[in-house]
């Protein structure tokens, strides 16, 4: 009887064990990835907050809010993207440089807005990216995958 029941419970242990694994492995399937951000240049060594992130689309189309944990200080961060974003085709239109840094791109009908802070003592920085369509009421760029409904737009009631 002993033996029975120590072999129920080893099978029960197993089972949990592998639902767990499957579940792990469909929400990683599901959690944003830095391959989704195309062709944004990113400092070597960037890792992505997927907790504390909330993306939409792939490549060059994706918007939403993006946390990074960046390798280098606030300072070697700033200076990375407002070099290599212009590289790329954004714009800058408004950058204020201090304890907390913010960058403000345009490229097309996106906005791109970087808030960059050191994260610690010995550790490097932290980058918050929130990429969004501008000057379009028709909502996210072509081929985004999502669609965005503007505020305030038709039907929409007012207090």
């Amino acid at each position: 009887m002993k033996k029975l029941l120590l072999l129920l419970a080893t099978a029960l242990l197993t089972a949990c064990g592998t639902t767990n694994d499957a579940q792990s492995n469909t929400d990683n399937a599901q959690r944003p990835s830095m391959d989704q951000f195309g062709r944004m240049p990113m400092p070597t060594g960037t890792k992505l907050r997927t907790a504390e992130s909330l993306i939409f689309g792939v490549g060059e189309g994706w918007l939403g809010r993006a946390v990074f944990e960046v390798p280098t200080d606030a300072n070697a961060s700033y200076n990375f993207f407002a070099e290599q974003l212009p590289r790329q085709g954004w714009t800058m239109v408004a950058s204020v440089r201090g304890k907390k840094s913010l960058l403000v791109f345009t490229r097309a009908d996106r906005s791109a807005t970087i808030e960059i802070e050191d994260s610690g003592l010995f550790s490097g920085s932290l980058a918050s990216m929130t990429v969004s369509p501008v000057g379009s009421t028709s909502g996210a760029p072509a081929g985004a995958g999502v669609v965005v409904q503007p505020l305030g737009g038709a039907g929409a009631r007012r207090p």
